[in-house]
């Protein structure tokens, strides 16, 4: 009798639960399958991500620096151009009329005393 109450309970679990079959297995197979294209793609699509924002923050940086060197060339240029303001003597030299070269702060009064500046 114990024979019968345990096939009985075998074959309703089997009709309850249904046989498993190698298409079930298959199945399961190919959701692994698409599973693992999936997690694929997708990590595909973040390296793509991942490389974009490191293009982009390439380019930010190369923007800053260019920022940066065109803002220390006009310091330089700047500086440069005090440097010789401060050495450079405020005198001009010029041709007078009578043949001379004379050295004054403008034309006229360089050839003040020799007629003038030669045209």
């Amino acid at each position: 009798m114990f024979r019968k109450l345990l096939m009985s309970a075998a074959v309703a679990g089997v009709v309850a639960f249904g046989i498993p079959t190698a298409t079930t297995f298959a199945q399961q197979t190919t959701g692994a399958k698409q599973d693992a294209k999936k997690a694929g793609k997708e990590a595909k699509e973040a390296g793509a991500e991942a490389g974009k924002a490191t293009k982009d923050a390439a380019k930010a940086t190369a923007k800053g620096t260019r920022h940066a060197a065109r803002a220390t060339a006009k310091g330089t240029k700047h500086a440069a151009k005090t440097v010789k303001r401060k050495l450079t003597p405020n005198t001009t030299t010029t041709m007078c009329k009578d043949g001379t070269t004379q050295t004054g702060r403008r034309k006229a009064t360089a050839c003040h005393d020799h007629g003038g500046v030669k045209s």
